[in-house]
């Protein structure tokens, strides 16, 4: 492998991957316009990371089917309606949500399987690394392309892979993974339990090959891109935080409980730091400001705060056509400059040849 072995890697977040959506469809015409016509993100990235929506994004630029980013918004603007749907007498059967998931499965499986068919992991053709949680055996669990070449035990189909990234607690069902050896099939989450973010898991996971190749590589051998899916992040006082309970915590928290903000916020918050200083800081230099993260050269991080709370299943017309478009037109206007290295970097290293 000649130049550094590229990461792009995007959080979950629901709808609001709509934001990375057209950030990447901005990118990839960016880089079209630099490099020709024609060129996708799938040629100039070795490995997509992505946990829930982002892996579902992940999913699809690695696509046999040759999804282009142009194409991604069409997955929340045409098909968030349909995902993020659910009839009176649902709502009514589970006491909204109280009781049993908000949402059936069934509506994203036959999305998944209309837009990226029926191939398999190791038809991917970027390697993969897309999370999910297994509440079986309590443990990570990740739908690894490499893995899957390996070993047909472990190519799952990517339809699968989806549905499980994609089963937020409350919102849609575990799914059932047959697992070879165990008898019983595994109930496997939503991966946004422990890795919203999965920069570092995909960072581990190059960092930590030792016989496939590229293997051996250090932090500097690494070009990561990582984006966020918004952030709303509301201010509370003490005075108020300290007599919080369980209902103020969880149940009566709005859209986004501030137990789970503060759960999924920090988290990220904690990987954008640990990122940048694995691949952008330098020894000697002092600690950086929270402003200075995620600037390059070897780690982006795009990420923008949203002044109002958009749940991750609004799939309103509202947020669909206005909210979140204007936040990733903000984004990119913000971030103006760090898209165009970006851009320079991935047109100077050129494609990567086609791979097994």
């Amino acid at each position: 492998m000649t130049g550094p072995l590229r990461i792009l890697s995007i959080d979950g977040g629901g709808i609001r991957g709509l934001i990375p959506a057209l950030v990447l469809d901005r990118l990839e015409k960016q880089l079209a316009g630099q490099v020709g016509d024609g060129a996708r993100l799938s040629d100039y990235f070795h490995l997509f990371a992505g946990t829930s929506t982002g892996g579902l994004i992940s999913l699809a630029l690695t696509s046999p089917k040759g999804v282009a980013a142009t194409e991604l918004a069409d997955l929340y603007v045409e098909d968030g309606p349909k995902i993020f749907d659910r009839g009176l007498l649902d709502a009514i059967g589970n006491l909204g949500g109280l009781t049993g998931p908000l949402y059936s499965a069934k509506p994203l499986e036959d999305v998944l399987r209309q837009r990226l068919g029926e191939s398999r992991l190791s038809d991917a053709k970027r390697d993969l690394l897309v999370t999910a949680y297994d509440m079986t055996e309590r443990k990570p669990f990740f739908f690894k392309r490499w893995r899957a070449l390996e070993s047909e035990d472990h190519d799952y189909s990517i339809v699968e892979a989806g549905l499980a990234t994609s089963a937020a607690p409350t919102y849609f069902p575990s799914h059932s993974l047959t697992v070879p050896g165990d008898a019983e099939p595994h109930a496997l989450v939503d991966g946004g339990v422990f890795a919203d973010d999965p920069t570092i898991a995909a960072i581990a996971e190059a960092l930590g090959r030792s016989s496939d190749e590229p293997a051996g590589l250090t932090p500097h051998d690494l070009f990561v891109v990582s984006l966020g899916t918004s952030r709303y992040v509301p201010h509370y006082r003490q005075r108020d935080v300290s007599r919080w309970g369980k209902i103020r915590w969880v149940v009566l928290g709005g859209d986004e409980p501030p137990l789970i903000s503060a759960i999924l916020n920090g988290s990220a918050d904690g990987t954008d730091y640990w990122a940048h200083m694995l691949l952008n800081h330098q020894t000697g230099d002092p600690p950086p400001t929270a402003a200075a993260l995620g600037h390059g050269p070897r780690y982006f991080r795009l990420q923008v705060d949203i002044p109002t709370e958009v749940a991750m299943d609004d799939a309103s017309e509202r947020v669909l056509e206005r909210t979140l478009p204007d936040a990733a037109k903000s984004l990119i206007d913000e971030r103006g400059e760090d898209l165009k290295a970006i851009v320079n970097e991935l047109a100077s290293l050129g494609p990567i040849p086609p791979g097994p």
